[in-house]
């Protein structure tokens, strides 16, 4: 019986030293991406540009997987910039226009950027002329 008290506290003190070197948001920053679609390049694939402020300052180039499914879409959306690329994963509802994002993997200075957020989209006539939708990205990176 002394035993087995003694293992289950050792392995409640490992777990708990264990979580609380596991805290990854702890250099967390806002961050604020804006992407303009401008060129549908097949049924589901979109290509643009964006620009970010917060943690990350940059512009570059966008390129949107859509995988609609219902009144929602699965998107995978790669940024590429000069220092290099960050993909995130999303889900969106056309319902209420909204939807979330998270990276999933990063190449040169973003190889191991993370972060997550929140995001809504906009289409004609709610867009400039010519542009095909505008996602407002919000969230935190480390």
């Amino acid at each position: 019986m002394k035993m087995q008290l003694k293992l289950t506290l050792i392995l409640l003190g490992v777990s708990f030293i264990f979580l609380l070197g596991c805290n990854k948001n702890e250099d967390a920053e806002q961050i604020t991406i804006i992407v303009t679609h401008s060129v549908l390049v097949k049924p589901i694939v979109l290509t643009g540009t964006f620009s970010s402020t917060g943690k990350i300052h940059t512009s570059g180039t966008s390129l949107m997987d859509v995988h609609p499914v219902g009144d929602s879409a699965h998107c995978t959306q790669t940024m590429t910039t000069k220092e290099g690329s960050f993909t995130m994963h999303q889900d969106c509802s056309s319902t209420n226009m909204t939807g979330s994002w998270y990276i999933i993997s990063g190449t040169g200075l973003y190889t191991h950027l993370q972060g997550n957020g929140t995001l809504t989209m906009m289409f004609p006539p709610n867009v400039p002329e010519g542009d095909l939708g505008i996602d407002t990205l919000t969230g935190i990176v480390w």
